[in-house]
């Protein structure tokens, strides 16, 4: 829930940050309607390597769990406030020798800084799924690993043919991506009604709307899944999914 605008803005840490995680604060930024977010980044790097990729969407600290538990735990508490963030993310270093162990230590130091006071919400990216049961008694909310969406997709596949069916086609190379034209007839329409009405790619393929891509104004891009009410009035193009040709396929 967003505060409202008479609160302070919602205080989010970044723990372990480096420019690969730039996408991130992007996400953090629509979530939490922009202004409204107070976003500190802490990460090993000098701040003049980091702070012209933050472009003014955060604060950044430098600091790493290398120097000793107890040095992180005086900076989480005095210099980042941990105590009066709404949450706390927890990324990979991969620098920094054995990834979830460098986690568990933050964890702990979070837990620390914190005393006796409940603590904001953390979330923690690790490596091992095995590992996760480390982290339970750390106060940590959630945990996820990079592969846990391929490892979802792949479980509902046991219990749903379809879906077994679909993934089969992308790792086979049976399925295509392809963009088509918005037709004038449903220019002023909807995405759910597009749906509806394209059933068919041009070469007579089945055809799944799965997606837009707006070409124009500051939110440019492609959007998977845009929503059923979603407008195709500015749609540059619809991306679909059909079979794919057999002269495709190796």
């Amino acid at each position: 829930m967003l505060p409202a605008p008479t609160e302070a803005p919602a205080r989010v840490i970044v723990l372990n940050y480096d420019p690969a995680a730039e996408g991130l604060l992007s996400a953090l930024h629509r979530l939490n309607d922009g202004p409204r977010l107070d976003l500190l980044c802490v990460g090993a790097a000098a701040p003049a390597e980091i702070e012209p990729h933050l472009a003014g969407r955060a604060t950044y600290l430098q600091g790493a769990i290398d120097r000793g538990l107890e040095h992180y735990t005086a900076l989480l508490a005095d210099r980042a406030a941990v105590t009066a963030a709404r949450a706390v993310i927890v990324l990979p270093r991969h620098a920094g020798g054995e990834v979830d162990a460098n986690s568990r230590l933050i964890c702990a130091a979070i837990r620390r800084a914190c005393g006796a006071l409940k603590g904001p919400a953390v979330v923690v990216a690790i490596e091992d799924p095995e590992a996760s049961f480390e982290f339970a008694g750390l106060g940590v909310t959630t945990i996820f690993y990079p592969g846990f969406l391929r490892a979802a997709l792949f479980a509902h596949a046991c219990v749903d043919l379809a879906v077994f069916r679909f993934i089969l086609g992308l790792l086979h190379g049976r399925v295509r991506v392809l963009t088509i034209p918005v037709p004038a007839h449903l220019r002023a329409a909807t995405f759910r009604a597009a749906t509806l009405a394209l059933e068919e790619a041009p070469d007579g393929e089945p055809l799944t709307l799965i997606g837009v891509f707006d070409g124009a104004g500051a939110g440019a891009g492609l959007r998977l899944n845009p929503g059923p009410g979603y407008s195709l009035a500015e749609v540059a193009c619809l991306l679909a999914l059909t079979t794919a040709e057999l002269t495709d396929v190796a």
